[in-house]
């Protein structure tokens, strides 16, 4: 389809929408579905995950470069050099997911110990983790198929993949954690089988539709010879894009290590306010994708003036939306908490963070907005100079301060990360107002 000025972002971003909502959706039905199963399984999922979330995140790499490459020369009318740039994202990212797995399950045990995780959870995290790793491959794959065919304002069909996955998902949960029919009860393992299945489907389908439709042939010819020029413009657009999600998910990992100093209970009820907060945030994750393949088009073109007004309307529709679903969360709070849990304890400490997140819900929406622009315009520096900054002595250093040190315990963190994610928030609006990230156009005449 054809992108430009007029390109309305709500039209690309409602599939956006619908599919993360699923994928969510997918990810939460695995935690309600452990809830019924064991407390001490969601714990032990909700570690697992946070450990393969930190190191996943290294295909933001590849699959922001591509992102911004794709869109960018789709935008000029450059066409002729895209195969080169798909052969390099789907062989980066094997590579990474090979690495990923051997270092993960080499020093699994360390990495546990690292995050402090509970010796009661190990055996449920480990089996977890072991069925995941054997097919790291899928989500490699996955993620740049969705950045390729978005990319190219195809976003409908991760949407109906989504559904698909999901359906699948539920379905082989039940099987394994219930064991319906006399069939074998697998626990967290049956959960990591049924997730990697329904991955595998997507991934064969979304790759089928790349080669038939969009002309994507990845072949090891087109690394021959070594097209510098491009692999050095892939790594300096790649590098500094995927910074700024790397450095947050290491340190919600390092965040993450200081609550479970506080027990079980506090890991249970971070994973269930988490859940909730998700869906705060879902309509702004899609109008920012929406918004950043536009502003690729846009900047591709030449047009920054476009990208810039498209930007600011994209910002004021996002606050408008999630700050309105954030108030209603905390007005029902208690409700929500309800749903994961009877635990009187975990419910009122639940109930506190999700008023809490109201301010980090508003920081979150200029973040991921604007950032997601600079990164189109090809502006990478400043978001992860800034983050590391931001994340890390605030937000990090904050957490350890007023969670752990003065006792506030999960609150004192929801308040660290409120006040790093409002600091990032604003510091980016400046940027865009006043206009640093302009000129970094990647296609030159």
């Amino acid at each position: 389809m054809r992108i430009d000025e007029n390109t309305n972002p709500i039209k690309l971003a409602w599939p956006i929408f619908i599919e993360v909502l699923l994928f969510m959706i997918m990810g939460n039905v695995d935690t309600v579905m452990l809830s019924r199963f064991s407390d001490l399984a969601v714990a032990a999922v909700g570690n697992a995950n946070q450990i393969l979330n930190t190191l996943l995140i290294l295909f933001n790499i590849t699959s922001a470069a591509t992102g911004i490459m794709v869109t960018q020369f789709i935008g000029a009318s450059h066409k002729k050099d895209l195969n080169q740039v798909y052969t390099l994202a789907f062989g980066s990212n094997i590579l990474l997911s090979g690495l990923i797995a051997t270092l993960l399950y080499t020093f699994q045990l360390q990495f546990l110990g690292l995050i402090n995780m509970p010796s009661e959870l190990y055996p449920d995290t480990i089996a977890y983790l072991d069925t995941m790793l054997g097919f790291l491959f899928v989500p490699a794959l996955f993620t740049v198929s969705s950045v390729i065919l978005k990319s190219h304002g195809q976003t409908k069909l991760s949407m109906y993949l989504a559904i698909g996955m999901n359906i699948i998902n539920v379905i082989g949960n039940y099987i394994f954690l219930f064991g319906p029919f006399g069939l074998p009860i697998l626990g967290v393992k049956g959960v990591a089988i049924s997730t990697v299945f329904s991955r595998s489907i997507a991934v064969v389908i979304m790759l089928v539709v790349l080669v038939k439709y969009y002309g994507v042939k990845p072949s090891i010819k087109h690394l021959f010879p070594v097209p510098k020029k491009l692999v050095i413009q892939f790594l300096k657009l790649g590098l500094p894009s995927a910074g700024e999600p790397i450095s947050w998910q290491f340190s919600q990992m390092v965040i993450f290590s200081f609550i479970n100093l506080m027990g079980t209970a506090a890991v249970t009820t971070k994973i269930y306010v988490q859940i909730i907060v998700w869906f705060t945030y879902l309509a702004t994750l899609a109008i920012a994708q929406a918004n950043q393949i536009i502003v690729g088009h846009l900047i591709g073109a030449g047009k920054e003036e476009e990208a810039y007004r498209i930007t600011m309307r994209s910002v004021k529709q996002s606050l408008a939306i999630t700050m309105t679903v954030s108030l209603v969360f905390v007005i029902f709070r208690h409700s929500l908490m309800s749903i994961f849990t009877k635990d009187p304890m975990i419910i009122k400490l639940g109930a506190q963070i999700i008023m809490i997140d109201f301010l980090v819900e508003f920081g979150r929406v200029l973040n991921l907005v604007i950032i997601n622009a600079f990164k189109a315009a090809g502006d990478v520096n400043f978001p992860v100079v800034a983050g590391v900054f931001s994340m890390w002595l605030v937000s990090t250093a904050g957490a350890y301060y007023f969670g752990v040190v003065l006792e506030f315990g999960l609150a004192g963190i929801w308040l660290a990360m409120a006040a790093d994610e409002v600091l990032r928030g604003l510091l980016m609006l400046r940027r865009l107002i006043k206009g640093g990230w302009r000129g970094k156009r990647v296609i030159h005449e």
